[in-house]
């Protein structure tokens, strides 16, 4: 009896073992990468295109970016959920943050967009931190699997009230820096030394045409200079390029820090220069008064604004004058000017080719919707004190149309050669084309959906939409939902401009995408073999402009917060509507250019959100973009550089 109980109960539990193992083999299981959201939850998301949700609990035991081993479950509603099952790897490694401390806990608040919980910092790894302090530190002991996350304080930044913090915070976070090593400083000086004199003799002499330079009062890495003759038909436009590439080596000390560089970063009283002063601003500046290398670029212009031939030359110059864009906007004006008699005749033949210029590509290509600057003012401890309004002038806006021909012309010019250095622009981006072309045929009353992806009709139907008088502004509707422009060596349309093809060469001393141009130019005009960089180099130089622009606006948005809190905090303010989703709208403050959100969330059982028009209605009311509205601040945390508004209309 003994050995058939014996005997029954192994049965059972191999039929148990068995049931098990077959509900584990019926159970789905997945590998995927992790996706945080702005929320307690996330996702997990698989090669094959799948997507899973991982709810708080789990969520709290990985980090943004893991790859795991996952099996998937069905909750009670009937909804399927991840449930982790294995840590594969993680990438998360160093973050910044604030240093936190409630009562004997010490903590981090990650300065991390997919970071969301307070990470804890053992006893003997706080480095001495107190509480609000902003830090760097590094993970030492990963949530998976109890959920209990901990990190080690790798370095101090600064106090969070400090006189320079918004600067050195965030430039420490994206990797910045306005120092260069000694291997480069050692070039410099050699290149400094060595100067011109045997350089300018071997180039194309334009020393009598009377260039003059166009900027800010107070820039000194002066990269362009203009001068325009005109004819009974039309104009001769010079457009003089600083030309760094002359006397850069490729692959030198100086090359390779540009190339890491990408850019000049222009952050509030402060840039972090590509390429050091010594050059940016001396040596290959077009200083007044000096004889410069400069890529010469001749345009032949009719009286339509049309280009009609482009001639490039290795040339030298001597900037004739160092003008302001208020000097030039005066004498534009009919004003009283200080600038030299004999330069005025020049600049007005350079401000009659400029608006035939836009007035082609107002007929021709696409125009973008100006947008006004805004001047920080400072006091001595570094904090804005005022933010003031500047609407651009004519004189900024002559700068723009040389430039824009300028950079056309030279990229068919490259193209012409079959060999260039583009930016593309695919316009529409993929999954939005649908609705667009829907939207544009209701409204246009087309007979049929347009070719968006055809860049002649692309423009034409933009122009339409921008001339569109109804309530909707079809063509910001458009431009909220276009792809991001890329480098390439491909020969491609810029949907964005309306540009067969486009370039950029004018700023050399700034962006070393126009340095290497200007290497292009030079091998194509000596006919030399030619070697275009891989997509590789292109994607790492436009990775790191974008990474120093972005880097520059989280500092001013950092600045300009702390302004807006020192401010009265029940004023009514005038706002534009920049973008909408189902959950907010973004606006920008019109006075100061400041922009936040408005949380729509509480509305949604009321209020609609129309995908196609981008807009929120609700019976005959209307929420559109670029509608004016007047808002109140919500919630403002300058150190966290989070606004929120509330509309007061």
């Amino acid at each position: 009896m003994m050995v058939s109980q014996r005997m029954l109960d192994q049965n059972a539990l191999s039929q148990l073992k068995s049931l098990k193992q077959e509900l584990h083999d019926s159970t789905p299981r997945f590998q995927g990468r992790v996706r945080a959201t702005s929320g307690r939850f996330g996702f997990v998301n698989t090669d094959d295109g799948q997507q899973f949700f991982l709810p708080p609990d789990e969520m709290e035991k990985v980090l943004p970016g893991d790859v795991i081993d996952f099996r998937v479950e069905t909750t009670s509603e009937g909804k399927q959920q991840a449930a982790i099952e294995k840590l594969v790897s993680t990438e998360l490694d160093g973050f910044f943050g604030r240093y936190v401390v409630r009562g004997k806990g010490h903590f981090i608040e990650p300065d991390h967009g997919g970071l969301n919980r307070w990470i804890f910092v053992p006893p003997a790894k706080r480095q001495g931190c107190e509480d609000g302090d902003l830090v760097f530190a590094r993970m030492s002991q990963h949530p998976f699997p109890k959920g209990r996350a901990q990190a080690n304080i790798e370095e101090r930044i600064g106090a969070a009230q400090g006189g320079s913090i918004e600067h050195d915070y965030i430039q420490r976070k994206f990797n910045l820096s306005a120092e260069f090593a000694d291997a480069v400083k050692n070039e410099v000086a050699q290149l400094t030394e060595q100067g011109l004199d045997e350089l300018l003799p071997q180039r194309e002499d334009f020393t009598h045409l009377p260039f003059v330079t166009i900027d800010s009062a107070g820039t000194r890495d002066l990269d362009d200079a203009l001068y325009a003759e005109a004819h009974s038909q039309g104009w001769t436009l010079w457009v003089a390029i600083a030309d760094p590439a002359a006397v850069i080596k490729p692959g030198s000390e100086l090359d390779k820090v540009a190339a890491q560089r990408a850019t000049s970063a222009y952050f509030p009283q402060q840039v972090l220069p590509m390429l050091p002063a010594e050059l940016s601003e001396q040596l290959c500046s077009l200083v007044e008064g000096s004889e410069r290398a400069a890529l010469v670029v001749e345009l032949r212009i009719d009286d339509s604004g049309a280009i009609e031939n482009t001639h490039l030359y290795q040339g030298r110059i001597r900037n004739h004058a160092k003008l302001a864009y208020s000097q030039v906007a005066q004498l534009i004006a009919g004003e009283d000017t200080d600038i030299s008699a004999e330069l005025h005749g020049h600049l007005l033949h350079l401000h009659s080719c400029a608006k035939a210029l836009a007035n082609y590509r107002q007929q021709n290509c696409l125009v973008m919707e100006e947008r006004p600057d805004y001047k920080l003012l400072f006091d001595e401890e570094g904090q804005i004190r005022d933010i003031v309004r500047l609407e651009r002038s004519d004189a900024h806006r002559l700068v723009e149309e040389c430039m824009l021909a300028a950079n056309r012309a030279i990229a068919d010019w490259l193209a012409q050669h079959e060999h260039g250095i583009y930016i593309g622009h695919t316009g529409i981006r993929t999954e939005r084309l649908g609705e667009v072309t829907s939207l544009l045929k209701e409204h246009l009353q087309l007979e049929q959906k347009p070719e968006l992806q055809q860049l002649q009709q692309y423009v034409q139907q933009l122009q339409a939409a921008a001339n569109h008088d109804g309530e909707l502004p079809l063509r910001t509707i458009v431009s909220r939902q276009l792809e991001r422009s890329a480098f390439t060596t491909t020969d491609t349309p810029h949907f964005g401009l309306g540009f067969q093809r486009y370039t950029t060469a004018t700023s050399p001393l700034r962006k070393y995408n126009d340095l290497m141009v200007h290497r292009l130019i030079d091998d194509l005009l000596h006919q030399r073999p030619v070697s275009l960089p891989t997509s590789d180099t292109l994607e790492l130089v436009q990775q790191q402009q974008n990474n120093a622009r972005t880097a520059a606006g989280q500092t001013e948005h950092w600045l300009k917060l702390r302004w807006l809190a020192a401010q009265p905090q029940d004023a009514v303010l005038d706002a534009t509507i920049l973008h909408m989703n189902a959950s907010n709208f973004t606006v920008r403050l019109d006075d100061t250019g400041i922009e936040g959100t408005i949380d729509r969330r509480k509305q949604r059982k009321e209020w609609t959100f129309d995908t196609k028009t981008l807009s929120h209605y609700k019976d005959d009311q209307r929420f559109v973009l670029g509608q004016a509205v007047k808002v109140r601040i919500h919630q403002l945390d300058a150190d966290k550089r989070q606004i929120q508004f509330a509309l007061a209309n």
